[in-house]
């Protein structure tokens, strides 16, 4: 075996144990995802603070949810496919940049701060471009592949 099978090896069996330690993080996340929502059910009666507390705890860990099923889809199209695909890890960052945004954003938030709601709207907004730049650049790519 040559050395560039070994790290090819190596590579592989890397992104194995980061897939794992991720699909082990998305399953905490849906635990605390549900746990959140029978949170949600037990503060229905409670004052309007709370239920807004509770709805917000649920959303934002359904986001977090939503980035490690995206974040493993990207591992395991790069095993697939042998290759990066961009597009998928700008998805990625869209939608943790979202979910920053809603938590921070959120009315029961207390440590508002202008500065940073604006770094981050700057930053979705970025990474928005770009995402819409990529996907706009896929298929002239496909159509000068084709020729």
């Amino acid at each position: 075996m040559n050395v560039v099978e070994a790290l090819r090896r190596g590579e592989y069996l890397v992104y194995l144990l980061i897939l794992l330690l991720t699909s082990f993080l998305l399953a905490l996340s849906l635990y605390i995802a549900f746990s959140r929502v029978y949170n949600l059910f037990q503060n229905i009666s409670k004052p309007p603070d709370l239920l807004a507390i509770s709805i917000y705890n649920v959303l934002s860990d359904v986001f977090l949810v939503v980035v490690f099923v995206e974040l493993i889809d990207t591992f395991i199209t790069y095993i697939e496919q042998k290759r990066i695909v961009v597009y998928k890890i700008i998805d990625v960052a869209l939608v943790a940049l979202a979910r920053e945004l809603f938590i921070y954003l959120a009315p029961v938030n207390k440590e508002f701060s202008i500065d940073k709601a604006g770094a981050l709207v700057g930053a979705t907004f970025v990474v928005g471009i770009v995402d819409y730049l990529q996907r706009r650049a896929l298929p002239a790519e496909r159509r000068r592949r084709a020729r």
